[in-house]
């Protein structure tokens, strides 16, 4: 990338937050690691912080009332928060786009505390040397994985049929549709990284989290996340398997893919009837 490129865009890294959770409530500004005072949220705008992209940190979340103390918790912090559609995220992510006329955004949610700042800029920088539509890591921890999207590609879906789910998941008619110019960048080639699951959705999600972010608290402060985790797995591997059975929400393209994702549950589980039951269905 040409030097002073960072300043040639105007890009916004987008936080999609909200207060309410099935299996973990309030889990955004939960403090993490276990005893400290440093919310979930916190941990990723601090780290954004760090890109020499210089974006602007947006968190959007719904108008629900439980979102009220995020909105608090923003106003308190210095940071800026939109409010908009419960359901209908891409709404938001839309809203701000145009509002704050933003080039290139950079979409990331809120339960996802391990973010590095480096390849945060790695790809920012692929996605515009490429003229991407849209950019997606690969290859990294569940939860450490990043988006990058056009604002041209963005404002163009008010323009298409789009499904609830489309609504709900921002980019996935980007990725399914074949319009776009799409690309992946991979970061590392560890094959164990993409085992890994960073993200924090379950009680057991928070521990191994916690655990991580202990060790890179006391860690070299200019030492990449992905090296610590990568350390942390040469010599206690085990920690990484406290949640290797927690179910990754997905956005199937398709009925058979779902059926698909069903299938792979229940065999997981050793429900071979049930699973064979989709499968001939299929």
């Amino acid at each position: 990338m040409v030097a002073g490129q960072q300043n040639k865009y105007k890009i916004a890294f987008i936080i999609q937050a909200r207060m309410r959770s099935t299996r973990l409530p309030n889990k955004v500004l939960m403090p993490i690691p276990l005893g400290s005072n440093r919310p979930i949220l916190k941990w990723i705008t601090d780290e954004l912080n760090r890109s020499s992209f210089n974006g602007k940190v947006i968190i959007a979340t719904s108008t629900n009332i439980e979102n009220n103390v995020l909105e608090s918790y923003c106003i308190d912090n210095d940071i800026s928060c939109f409010r908009g559609d419960e359901d209908d995220v891409l709404s938001r992510f839309i809203e701000i786009t145009e509002s704050e006329k933003i080039d290139i955004i950079v979409r990331l949610t809120a339960d996802n505390p391990i973010l590095d700042s480096s390849i945060l800029d790695r790809i920012i920088t692929y996605h515009i040397d490429n003229n991407n539509d849209y950019t997606k890591t690969i290859g990294l921890p569940t939860g450490m994985n990043l988006e990058v999207v056009s604002s041209s590609s963005l404002l163009s879906l008010k323009e298409k049929e789009l499904s609830n789910q489309d609504k709900e998941h921002v980019t996935l008619f980007i990725r399914n549709s074949g319009l776009y110019k799409t690309g992946d960048f991979m970061p590392s080639s560890n094959a164990a990284l993409h085992r890994m699951r960073l993200t924090i959705d379950y009680p057991s999600d928070y521990m191994v989290a916690s655990s991580v972010l202990s060790k890179i608290e006391s860690s070299n402060k200019e030492e990449s996340r992905l090296t610590i985790i990568e350390e942390i797995y040469k010599t206690d591997a085990w920690i990484f398997e406290v949640n290797q059975t927690n179910f990754q929400k997905q956005q199937p393209a398709n009925l058979n893919d779902e059926i698909q994702i069903a299938c792979n549950l229940l065999d997981d589980y050793d429900l071979k009837r049930a699973s064979q039951i989709l499968k001939d269905h299929k």
